[in-house]
């Protein structure tokens, strides 16, 4: 371990403080249950996969062929 990462270290552990997140008394809130949570999280994982999709199939669209004059 190099003086560097251990002053790092040292800096990053004596001025640790208690995360002010969550808050005790009537100013808590409840979260939200674990289905709502899935449920959330399932959404916006098929989103982002309907999006990457689309994307993958506007960047790899062939170019369509102008139209003939010879053709009848």
């Amino acid at each position: 371990m190099t003086r560097a990462a251990a002053l790092l270290s040292t800096v990053a552990v004596l001025t640790a403080t208690p995360a002010w997140a969550d808050h005790p008394g009537p100013f808590r809130s409840e979260g939200m249950s674990p289905l709502m949570t899935a449920l959330l999280t399932g959404g916006l994982a098929f989103l982002v996969a309907l999006i990457v999709v689309v994307v993958v199939v506007v960047l790899t669209k062939k170019p369509s062929e102008a139209p003939r004059e010879d053709r009848e």
